[in-house]
């Protein structure tokens, strides 16, 4: 009997000094990360994965959020789908997140996304994810518990139709990698190119683990385009770039444009001179030296840039944008939703509720129950490799 009053006269102590039987978990804010650190897309991942690190520890230093701590717990999917879902599965169970930021590809994310049953209101796991992915597929059609931050393809798309069509460039050829990332590219390409009054006379497709591209641009190049598109991230895109160079396809008129997946010094480093004349549409980060006082996203830019490099010593890429501003967004939805650790749903509905207007690296997003990714073309600028580096073209 005596244990017993000593049990519960502890309790009562413990709860009078603030401390709760849930302290352990529920007190910080837990927040999961999935990104290819390793493997053929760490490009991606391994800046996603430091800018989350970034903002946490920023946020824990001004206080926390709510006046609790965050906490990540953070894994590398070395980019396969089927790793994803494995860590996924144990940031949920085990772990006990009340988010995801990631993954950094829109295959793993589609696999994620399909385990998690996030396009489902009354999933099983409820659990919001903000993906680094760019695939339109993750949020076209609305998925309740899934969110992103990076342009999409259909906006990249336009974006690079847009500038075609002003160069009076007008016929393309299409070559891209045959998973969702690729298809998506593809599929927007098709849908928009009429709004733009652009015709694609060729399309070819090539496997994620393919090291030559001669055939596939040879056969593009018969159809005389006056530019090819490529959609695919990593190893493949230096491929294409250098066998574009070796065929002399821009002697004969012809223009390489690339997607934002590429939109990365390590790129270009990767490629050499054979990048040199490459164009391709990417977030504002790499011109923020080119961007106007009045831009809302200039200071954001700025900040992020110089917070960046001077913790890691390397040129801030896009991709390092995708996890900051999934944390920013998380951040402000939990501060305006006034939203308790552990509380999955609530975080759900403080995105779609509270993030309209937010000044990310990525854009100023718009987030809503009927748009989960809230960017417009106006995030993007088209961007020219030139003497080893990436200038602005306007």
């Amino acid at each position: 009997m005596r244990r017993s009053v000593t049990v519960v006269l502890s309790v009562l102590f413990l709860m009078s000094i603030g401390f709760s039987p849930s302290w352990g978990r529920e007190a910080k804010y837990r927040i999961g990360g999935l990104f290819a650190v390793t493997g053929p897309a760490a490009w991606l991942g391994d800046p996603e994965k430091k800018s989350l690190e970034l903002m946490v520890e920023q946020i824990n230093k001004e206080g926390g959020i709510n006046g609790h701590k965050v906490e990540a717990v953070i894994y590398d999917t070395q980019g396969s789908p089927q790793l994803a879902v494995l860590k996924a599965r144990r940031l949920v169970t085990k772990d006990k997140v009340m988010a995801i930021i990631g993954t950094s590809r829109t295959p793993t994310s589609a696999a994620v996304m399909k385990a998690l049953q996030l396009e489902k209101l009354n999933s099983r796991f409820a659990v919001p994810m903000v993906s680094c992915a760019a695939g339109k597929i993750l949020t076209s059609p609305v998925k309740p518990w899934l969110f992103t931050t990076p342009q999409t393809n259909a906006l990249a798309v336009e974006k690079v139709l847009e500038y075609l069509a002003k160069a009076h460039k007008t016929k393309v050829g299409m070559l891209y990698v045959s998973n969702a990332f690729g298809e998506d590219g593809y599929n927007n390409l098709k849908r928009l190119a009429p709004k733009y009054g652009i015709s694609v006379v060729g399309v070819e497709t090539y496997g994620g683990g393919d090291r030559d591209m001669t055939a596939q641009l040879t056969k593009l190049a018969d159809h005389k385009p006056q530019a090819i598109i490529n959609w695919s991230v990593g190893p493949t895109s230096v491929v294409v770039t250098k066998n574009f160079k070796q065929l002399g396809l821009e002697k004969k008129g012809m223009l390489l444009v690339m997607n934002h997946g590429q939109g990365n010094v390590k790129y270009i480093e990767l490629c050499g001179k054979a990048a040199e004349g490459v164009i391709l549409p990417a977030g504002k980060i790499l011109a923020t030296q080119n961007l106007s006082p009045n831009d809302p996203q200039t200071a954001m830019l700025k900040s992020f840039k110089e917070m960046y490099e001077k913790a890691y010593k390397e040129q801030v890429s896009p991709f390092a944008g995708h996890a900051y501003d999934a944390m920013l967004l998380i951040k402000r939805a939990l501060e305006k939703g006034k939203v308790k650790p552990g509380d999955k749903k609530g975080l759900r509905k403080a995105l779609e509720t509270y993030c309209d207007g937010v000044v990310g690296v990525d854009g100023v997003f718009h987030y809503s129950p009927t748009d989960h990714n809230g960017l417009s073309k106006n995030a993007m600028v088209m961007l020219k490799v030139e003497n080893g580096a990436f200038t602005l073209l306007k």
